[in-house]
């Protein structure tokens, strides 16, 4: 059985059925494993490419792992908006009216940009 979650664009599905006991062993070869200086980089990806052969379930889970972005950008931008929503005249919102203001203007926001995509 394929992996319910698994991206159809991915080759990296791999079979939801398979044991602890072979999950244990991948990850035992692993830990054996002498690592090469040249795989002793920030960026450990190139090893997993390398190796997803030999550590599939490893491999897939330091692909999906180390691919999240790490970005504040976009929490940034909501303290700014919040920050502007509450000034010393509004100092007494609820909390909830202010998330609701801060959605609003975010869907606004998004709504916008791709009224601008779309009528380029």
């Amino acid at each position: 059985m394929k992996d319910q979650f698994a991206d159809p664009d991915d080759d990296d599905s791999c079979d939801v059925n398979s044991t602890p006991t072979m999950k244990n062993d991948e990850l035992e070869k692993y830990l054996r494993m002498n690592i090469e200086d040249v795989y002793k980089q920030p960026n450990s990806l190139p090893f997993w490419r390398d190796h997803q052969n030999k550590f599939p379930g490893l491999a897939l889970l330091a692909r999906r792992l180390f691919s999240i972005p790490v970005t504040s950008a976009g929490v940034e931008r909501q303290f700014s908006s919040a920050g502007l929503t509450i000034s010393q005249r509004r100092s007494s919102l609820d909390p909830d009216t202010v998330n609701d203001v801060l959605f609003v203007r975010s869907v606004q926001t998004l709504l916008q940009s791709k009224l601008d995509y779309f009528s380029k």
